[in-house]
């Protein structure tokens, strides 16, 4: 089983072109107006969706000396039929109308234990993206090139609150901002309502905009003007019959505040990979307890080779080389093996032969085999 973390996008820029200015777009219900802003040294590219901004290059040399904690490798422990039994009886006592009377009365031929292995590796990663964006103005501070020249992306401090954890924080870039005329409504601050179209007035529900409505009076049908209506219209509750509606982007301050959005993404990128030579799904190994076998974190972790089970030592090798990510900055790297315990139980009762699995230090059961399995099972002792 092997889940693969985020995505890598890989679209480079380059900051070394200086251009003086671009067209941005800027995508909008009702309008698509096109805003020149001047480009910003170090953020030449962005635009009003976000543009990725890589990290500095940054070379990193394994020690030559690298010496990896100690394995720990152990053989799987061998359970007593007791132990399968009272495990089978609790997971059976569990399940919504299974009968226990199989657990409690089988016969058990055979106890063969063996070790699921289970690599996990997970990389904390930064990413910076950036993009135009603005608030109202309402005559807030205004941090602008005339404070001198914004700081390049990856020269703004941030930090994040936990390590392995993902976490997403917003930072306007300094020096960028200026004020502009409100694009969607012109610095009026009131657009038209999108309702009734700026009329002020609207169809009637009551009568479906006819003016009128049918009604039984002494058990003959007749029509009459509609009483909720003027001839089948309503004013407009949007916009209180004025045909205009507060800016939604100025929110009716008629100017805007735009500035440089920094967007910084820690995120954990993930990988594992069970090697279990039973029927149990991977999933269930994964989420089970087992016994360390070997733990590492370091900034950058070198691939497990000397683990006795030689798929093992691939996977790592292969998800260590995945977790690149030259796009991102890597903070911390981690990496382990764990041993899940299992043992297969051939059992006999009444003649039929079934198989089920303990698995994990506490004991979990698969059973998916179990015969008692339907409604009048559960009266079956």
């Amino acid at each position: 089983m092997a889940k693969e973390g985020a995505a890598i996008n890989e679209q480079a820029t380059n900051g070394s072109e200086q251009v003086f200015s671009k067209d941005v777009h800027i995508e909008d219900n009702d309008h698509k107006p096109e805003v020149s802003f001047d480009t910003v040294s170090g953020y030449d590219h962005t635009r009003t969706d976000q543009s990725l901004l890589p990290p500095p290059p940054t070379k990193f040399a394994a020690p030559k000396d690298n010496v990896q904690p100690p394995l720990t490798f152990t053989s799987a422990p061998v359970i007593s039929e007791d132990t399968a039994r009272q495990a089978l009886v609790e997971f059976v006592s569990e399940q919504r109308c299974w009968g226990t009377g199989t657990a409690k009365s089988l016969t058990f031929e055979k106890l063969q234990p063996s070790t699921s292995y289970h690599y996990f590796l997970e990389t904390f990663t930064e990413e910076r993206t950036s993009k135009w964006d603005h608030e109202p103005f309402r005559g807030q501070f205004v941090d602008g090139s005339q404070n001198g020249p914004a700081p390049g992306p990856w020269e703004i401090p941030a930090t994040f609150k936990e390590i392995f954890k993902n976490e997403i924080q917003h930072h306007e870039v300094p020096h960028t901002a200026f004020v502009k005329p409100c694009f969607k409504c012109k610095a009026k601050g009131k657009i038209k309502c999108g309702r009734c179209n700026g009329s002020g007035r609207v169809s009637c529900s009551s009568c479906h905009g006819r003016g009128s409505r049918t009604v039984t009076r002494n058990g003959k049908s007749c029509r009459e003007s509609c009483p909720w209506c003027s001839g089948g219209k309503v004013s407009c509750s949007n916009c209180r019959g004025s045909g205009k509606v507060r800016c939604p982007a100025c929110k009716g301050e008629c100017k805007l505040k735009w500035f440089i959005k920094l967007i910084i993404s820690w995120v954990n990128n993930v990988s594992e990979h069970v090697i279990e030579r039973g029927v149990i799904p991977a999933y269930m190994i994964s989420q089970s307890t087992g016994t360390l076998g070997f733990n590492e974190v370091l900034p950058r972790v070198q691939p497990v080779g000397n683990f006795p089970v030689a798929e093992v030592n691939e996977v790592s090798h292969n998800f260590v080389g995945s977790h690149q990510f030259p796009m991102k900055r890597i903070h911390m790297q981690h990496h382990m093996i764990r041993m899940v315990p299992m043992t297969q139980c051939v059992c006999r009762r009444r003649g039929k032969e079934f198989t089920f699995y303990v698995y994990g230090l506490e004991n979990k059961v698969y059973a998916p085999d179990y015969p008692d399995q339907c409604c009048w099972g559960c009266t079956i002792q």
